[in-house]
């Protein structure tokens, strides 16, 4: 089992590492080719679309051997990476490349709910936490170092070597990944392909709507992409570089320490997963609101001497605990619905709350980005909203689960004796 987990690791961290190469390479190609943000914003907005595809991707993961389903993704991944080799310097050119980003991203939708729900089959549930910890944090560091060194390899290679050498990682993670033994059990499919597969989708989300554990947590990781996660994404640059004045140097520090902070989190989750529960998770949140509102309040001594020290020192004192939170709820809610959820159910049920999850994460970003659209020199009054709308989802917390039978719990400690 470890060797099929390392299998499983190393193959997700070697295609993680490839993708974010390759839509770093195409990004800076896109903007160096039009200059025009706008463009650029388009695209990005269009390959985030295929999100909504997870579920089928779920479905599929179900009924197919995992391991194939992963080859399969990372030779698609390859094959693609070559057509985009080819589009490059053609005339319609950035329409081309909007559209295979858009194919990308459809595999790559189809490859979380694959992998997440492999996990339970390679190790034993009451190491969910550690595993999935690990698993995260491996990948979240793969995409921290991706863009630092594509951004060197792009200038020292060209896009078009950048691109084509992508390949190499994805077949590389095929190779990887074909050398897994994930256990699978097929399944007739009665009434064909299509008729199976589109009644399967509809019993996962009737699963999610009748469980009442399963429905609130997904709804508990949708909120925390619409509130912290996407505060971190678009309000932490603001406080960095218009509040805290940040240069260059600073801003590279800050947000890698943010960003540091969400790996530790997930590398900790095994240990602090053992003093969660769903009657405490909402104690989570609150905790975070409150942080944020210390922040909230170092924030106003910047300006320049001493106070732009303490305010930097609160930043930090309060912004990495949050960024460490934030990795435990999500890491604690997936490994929790991992444990409860059936074996033939898992790709369904973890694609339901991915896609939940990742659609959240626009809408937050959209409605951080209009409370801090006046910003100047102060965020207090802004801030304070998202402080509030982050209590209200504590509460919102402690009501659902204040009667919940905690049954991940108890299997917990069962499955540990």
């Amino acid at each position: 089992m470890k060797k099929n987990l390392l299998f499983l690791m190393l193959g997700q961290v070697i295609s993680v590492f490839g993708g974010a190469i390759l839509r770093f390479a195409l990004s800076l190609y896109v903007l160096d080719q039009t200059g025009r943000a706008d463009i650029f914003a388009t695209i990005l907005a269009i390959s985030s679309i295929p999100v909504l595809f997870a579920p089928i991707g779920g479905v599929i993961a179900d009924r197919f051997n995992r391991r194939n389903l992963m080859v399969m993704m990372d030779v698609a991944n390859a094959v693609l990476a070559v057509g985009l080799y080819f589009v490059l310097g053609m005339d319609q050119a950035i329409v081309l490349i909007g559209i295979l980003l858009f194919v990308l991203s459809i595999v790559g939708s189809f490859d979380t709910p694959v992998v997440t729900a492999s996990i339970p089959l390679l190790v034993e549930h009451k190491d969910l936490e550690k595993v999935n910890g690990l698993v995260n944090s491996v990948l979240a560091l793969s995409n921290v170092a991706a863009p630092i060194i594509g951004g060197i390899l792009y200038s020292l290679m060209g896009v078009e070597t950048l691109v084509i050498s992508t390949t190499v990682f994805f077949v590389l993670a095929a190779a990887v990944e074909s050398l897994l033994k994930i256990p699978f059990e097929k399944r007739p499919m009665e009434n064909g392909a299509f008729k199976t597969l589109t009644k399967d989708l509809k019993e996962g989300f009737l699963d999610v709507k009748n469980n009442r554990v399963i429905r609130n947590a997904v709804g508990i990781a949708a909120l925390i992409n619409f509130s912290l996660s996407s505060f971190f994404v678009v309000g932490i640059p603001i406080v960095l570089r218009v509040i805290l004045n940040a240069n260059d140097s600073m801003y590279g520090i800050g947000m890698a320490m943010i960003s540091l902070s969400t790996i530790i989190g997930a590398l900790m989750t095994g240990y602090f997963s053992k003093k969660l529960s769903l009657k405490t998770l909402y104690m989570t949140f609150l905790l975070s609101g409150i942080l944020l509102m210390v922040m909230n309040l170092g924030l106003l001594f910047a300006g320049s001497g001493v106070g732009q020290v303490v305010s930097w020192i609160v930043f930090f004192a309060t912004g990495i605990p949050i960024g460490m939170l934030m990795s435990i709820i999500s890491v604690y809610l997936i490994s929790m619905i991992q444990r409860i959820t059936p074996k033939h159910n898992l790709g369904k049920i973890m694609a339901i709350i991915v896609g939940a999850s990742q659609c959240a994460m626009p809408i937050g970003q959209m409605v951080v980005g209009l409370l801090l659209k006046q910003t100047n020199n102060q965020v207090f009054f802004p801030v304070t909203l998202i402080v509030i709308i982050i209590v209200l989802i504590s509460v919102w917390c402690f009501q659902l689960f204040k009667d919940t039978v905690d049954t991940d719990v108890q299997y917990r400690k069962k499955t540990s004796v």
